[in-house]
């Protein structure tokens, strides 16, 4: 019989998947503050209209890459890391 969860019990997943969805949901709002905060730095005041069309520079969106890379690798690596020290 074949497992169909990815860690060690169905429940563990069920929470895993809730942890992931608010880490997502963090990492949206986390990103969308820095924005805003940009944002104001630039122009003094931001309407909703200035984050909804506000098109990244190439280096923002580099910097911004880089920080969901390393925000992921917080999230994850610890659960990644179990799994690939138990690999053959």
């Amino acid at each position: 019989m074949a497992k169909d969860y990815f860690l060690d019990h169905p429940t563990v997943d069920k929470v895993m998947r809730v942890v992931v969805a608010l880490a997502r949901e963090t990492y949206v709002m986390k990103d969308r503050m820095a924005l805003i905060e940009t944002l104001l730095d630039k122009k003094g005041h931001v309407t909703r209209a200035d984050i909804e069309t506000h098109q990244p520079t190439d280096e923002q969106r580099a910097v911004s890459k880089a920080d969901a890379d390393r925000f992921i690798g917080e999230v994850m690596g610890p659960i990644v890391q179990d799994r690939v020290d138990l690999d053959p």
